[in-house]
């Protein structure tokens, strides 16, 4: 039972077992169901508010976004004045960029015609490639970061995440402008822009956010070779890991029922 006087749980009786107070069955009972109700009620409130306070961070984050790309599109070199406070959609269009990317790569896995190359299940041809190209974006980010530091440069991580996201914008519009080229047959011209646009993850973008601010540490020239450098090797290993995983993959599909 609960007590009306002191609040406490109480044996069954007709005096409260904590402070001595009469308990009153009716009462009691009745307390107990406004306070589960209250509980109830105030569980369900907090529930409520929680779920109105996410939909309207993501609509917040969306609105943000939308004017972020659509800026950019405009004038890709207003990208310099992107800070921490655009981390969250520097940080969406790493993603769509290396979604992209491997969705890319699904349709031409797709479009080969009937063979061992059909045994590539969806996680290898979408998952793997998209999660090797966030994670090569990411590396790059970092580096660049750490480019920044070398050179005594005002910055943190969050704000270099969110000037290469911002960097990225046309390079991810000329990422798709060449799909668009390949599938009407300019096959040239396609491979030019994917090739640019490569660039801009590898090297354009860090270039970039490097040069933004004069240098008060080690001269920029050497920090980004070693960038290059790094880039590109970064670069080397994620897909030698990716295709080796490909291989592997169809080798012990083609090996299977032996």
């Amino acid at each position: 039972m609960h007590c009306p006087s002191c609040g406490q749980q109480s044996a069954e009786g007709k005096f409260c077992t904590n402070c001595g107070s009469e308990l009153i069955p009716g009462n009691t009972d009745k307390n107990e169901t406004e306070l589960v109700n209250s509980q109830t009620a105030a569980y369900t409130h907090d529930s409520h508010n929680a779920d109105n306070n996410a939909s309207e961070k993501l609509k917040t984050i969306g609105a943000n976004f939308g004017h972020f790309c659509s800026t950019l599109f405009k004038n890709p070199s207003i990208a310099k004045k992107a800070n921490h406070t655009d981390v969250s959609s520097g940080v969406i269009v790493i993603a769509l960029f290396a979604l992209l990317i491997a969705l890319s790569y699904h349709f031409v896995i797709q479009s080969i015609p009937a063979g061992f190359f059909m045994n590539v299940s969806l996680i290898d041809s979408l998952f793997l490639p998209f999660i090797v190209f966030i994670l090569l974006q990411l590396l790059i980010a970092g580096l660049t970061f750490a480019g920044s530091k070398l050179a005594a440069q005002a910055v943190t991580f969050p704000d270099v995440l969110a000037k290469y996201g911002a960097y990225l914008v046309p390079f991810a519009l000329l990422y798709a402008i060449a799909l668009v080229f390949s599938l009407i047959g300019l096959s040239v011209l396609a491979g030019l822009l994917i090739f640019i646009s490569i660039l801009g993850i590898l090297i354009i973008a860090p270039t970039f956010i490097l040069m933004e601010q004069p240098p008060e540490g080690l001269d920029r020239i050497y920090i980004l070779l070693g960038l290059y450098m790094l880039a590109i090797l970064g670069f080397g290993i994620l897909t030698q890991a990716f295709a080796e995983s490909i291989v592997g993959n169809i080798m012990n599909a083609m090996f299977r029922g032996y």
